[in-house]
């Protein structure tokens, strides 16, 4: 009996074995059957590839694309089957209202794909030209037209460097964005969509053997998805460009702490990375760092009652411009008013008081818990900011200034919105989430937002959230009211260098059940609550919808 129970479990073990092993074999022949097939058709043919570059796609959160795989119908030759390439640009040059030298010096390839989308009217009139090594076939491009979050999404260039040339499986690597953090999830091996013409045991091209197409999905090639939505964040951008805003808009999920859209301006077009301006376009305005300004009182509000150095209701007295610590912005003065009053009318010489109060360590341990000397979020790992070092705000200055988010305090805009959301998430600050997962033959791995962690006492987080209520409704806010479904808000101006604002509106809705967290940052302006705050009124209105 023991004999034949041992046979058994050889057998079931070697049936595991073997089954292991032809799943393994399975894979690898899947894998490698599209490399085979490509290294034949490229072996048989002449090839020209039809994609733009060899690389996964980048989505949102819905599957939506925002690079890789846009499609459009380009002109492909191969000129030794072209009968006249003089001629043949003429022609095409009538037909395109491109100027004949331009087609020539096209032309002068071996084969190739004119930089040209065609409208459905040339394309007819292409194909009734007849001409043998002229072809309109699909091409795949890899950005919007126009684009989307360009700065997350970043571009691809050229290798030009020794570190480049390490990472890169060809002539191509991410330069910035997610088109950087992710090239080796995302770089291919070969054009997953290419043409070619058949050659003769010379290696001459067949003429009228016409031409082949090959589309085989490349397995190495990964695919990275974002948290954010197109929709919302094309909406954002369509704002800002309205208005030719120059700054940074963030939104962000209340509670889970995805980012939903992170635009910044100006942008640039990553088809074109060479006609931006590389020291404007390419700046990141959303993960840079700004003097917050009054923004930051939310910070100075939160900790000094979760420390008890403050109640609500405490009264104070604002004597405007003759401030014994500050002055304030309204140089008359408030006369008497309440913390909660002085939160709503963005009052300095009251948070003076209180930060004074709250001391410099104290004030400076809820900026490490909030993470505002890390600039990186889940699945985007920017390095850190030494202007963000913490430690800075040890040396010698003006705890008053600091109060009022003036001095050597930097924040980003995307770490503002982490701020509120933990006020709007009962105290807990949870790190914001860019990328959801990464798929690699056929298999997802996500990135799992963040457990969070307590900062402040629930109690404390709600006081906040009405202070900011109460701020729109008759505060320095009021024009970040949105109809309809309630906010609220906090306004900041700081200075910048020279006589250059920076203008803030930290802001949620709708007022109950909040959803979503709108962050404001414009460069220059007369201040937040002229310049940032309808700004934020106008994106909620349009992000209602969804």
């Amino acid at each position: 009996m023991k004999h034949r129970r041992r046979i058994a479990w050889l057998l079931l073990i070697s049936f595991l074995g073997f089954s292991c092993l032809t799943v393994r074999l399975a894979t690898l022949q899947l894998r490698q059957h599209a490399r085979y097939a490509w290294a034949a058709f490229s072996q048989q043919t002449f090839t020209v590839s039809l994609e733009e570059y060899p690389r996964g796609k980048i989505v949102d959160r819905c599957g939506r694309v925002l690079a890789g795989g846009r499609e459009e119908k380009r002109i492909v030759f191969f000129a030794p089957l072209l009968p006249d390439r003089q001629e043949v640009a003429r022609q095409l040059s009538a037909l395109l209202g491109k100027p004949v030298k331009e087609l020539e010096r096209e032309l002068e390839k071996e084969a190739g794909v004119l930089p040209y989308s065609l409208t459905p009217e040339q394309e007819e009139a292409v194909k009734n030209l007849n001409l043998p090594g002229l072809f309109v076939l699909p091409y795949l491009i890899r950005y919007n037209s126009p684009p989307l979050a360009a700065h997350i999404v970043g571009y691809v260039g050229k290798v030009s460097s020794p570190e480049e040339k390490r990472r890169s499986r060809g002539e191509w690597v991410g330069k910035q964005g997610c088109e950087y953090f992710y090239d080796a999830v995302l770089q291919g091996g070969f054009p997953s969509l290419a043409a070619g013409v058949y050659r003769d045991a010379q290696g001459k091209l067949l003429n009228g053997a016409g031409v082949k197409l090959f589309a085989v999905a490349d397995p190495e090639r990964g695919e990275v998805e974002l948290t954010l939505d197109g929709e919302l964040q094309r909406k954002v951008e369509e704002v800002m460009d309205k208005h030719r805003f120059r700054g940074a808009v963030v939104v962000l999920e209340v509670g889970k702490g995805d980012l939903l859209a992170v635009a910044s301006r100006p942008a640039f077009d990553p088809a074109h990375p060479e006609k931006q301006e590389p020291d404007v376009s390419f700046f990141d305005r959303a993960f840079a760092p700004y003097p917050p300004g009054s923004v930051f009182k939310m910070v100075v509000a939160a900790a000094a009652l979760e420390e008890g150095v403050v109640r609500p209701e405490e009264t104070f007295c604002c004597r405007g411009a003759e401030g014994p610590l500050l002055p304030c912005w309204k140089k008359e003065g408030h006369g008497y008013l309440t913390f909660r009053q002085a939160f709503a009318q963005s009052c300095n010489p009251v948070f003076a008081q209180v930060g004074l109060r709250l001391g410099q360590e104290k004030l400076i341990r809820y900026c490490w818990e909030l993470c505002l000397h890390e600039r990186s979020v889940i699945g985007y790992p920017l390095p850190a900011d030494p202007r963000q070092n913490l430690k800075n705000l040890m040396e010698p200055y003006s705890l008053a200034n600091l109060s009022v988010g003036q001095g050597p305090l930097l924040l980003t805009p995307v770490q503002v919105a982490a701020v509120l959301n933990t006020l709007l998430n009962d105290g807990v600050y949870v790190r914001p989430r860019l990328v959801k997962g990464i798929r690699q033959r056929g298999k997802l791995t996500e990135l799992p937002p963040d457990k969070g962690k307590r900062v402040f006492s629930p109690a404390v987080a709600r006081e906040v959230r009405e202070m900011m209520a109460l701020a729109v409704r008759e505060g320095t806010a009021r024009l970040g009211y949105i109809p309809r479904v309630g906010s609220g808000g906090k306004t900041g101006t700081a200075e910048l260098v020279g006589e250059k604002r920076c203008s803030w509106f930290a802001g949620f809705f709708p007022l109950e059940s909040p959803r979503y967290v709108v962050v404001v940052m414009e460069e220059g302006g007369r201040g937040g609550g002229e310049d940032a705050a309808p700004l934020f009124r106008e994106i909620g209105e349009a992000l209602i919808g969804n």
